[in-house]
């Protein structure tokens, strides 16, 4: 368990920084965005198709690095009134879920959608779209990490009789 935590400490905060720096980018582009149009009335395409796939990889990103520090949304309601065992059951069923659906969907579809894209080229910015739609394998494969580390984690929790508890103080920070 300690090297998946290890593993897991590391890829967050490579999302975490990914994250930072793609807002940074956007944000430097959408500037740059409003000022050539408004102030020189010439407004550039390349920015503002390049803040478009930035905002797609920042969701892909965001929402992978949320759910590996178990932020998303979760109704608690039901399972802190489960006792562990159903508990435990509920929370590798739900990750094992999300396993299936991100090696399925994310990295086997998106791949497979990634390279299908590879041949057709974007207007303005001059690269192949399998390039842009790559985040979503990629995430999948942060997200199945995650799904692993999760399910291990809730084991361990039951065998040392620990719940982990629903006060917000999830997080890397």
């Amino acid at each position: 368990m300690q090297i998946l935590s290890t593993v897991k400490r590391g890829i967050d905060k490579i999302m975490e920084w990914c994250c930072i720096i793609i807002l940074a980018i956007m944000t430097v582009l959408v500037t740059y965005q409003v000022i050539t149009r408004y102030c020189f009335n010439k407004p550039s395409a390349i920015s503002e198709t390049l803040a478009q796939y930035l905002f797609v990889w920042m969701i892909m990103f965001g929402s992978a690095y949320v759910f590996g520090l178990r932020e998303h949304l979760d109704i608690t309601v039901l399972k802190d009134r489960m006792n562990p065992p159903v508990r435990l059951a509920v929370e590798i069923l739900t990750n094992l879920t999300l396993l299936v659906f991100a090696g399925a969907v994310m990295i086997h579809g998106g791949l497979k959608g990634a390279l299908n894209q590879m041949g057709t080229v974007d207007a303005a910015l001059q690269i192949p779209m399998g390039v842009i739609y790559i985040a979503v394998p990629f995430c999948g494969v942060i997200t199945l990490f995650y799904a692993v580390y999760n399910c291990v984690l809730a084991v361990q929790e039951y065998k040392n009789h620990t719940a982990r508890s629903s006060d917000g103080t999830a997080g890397t920070m």
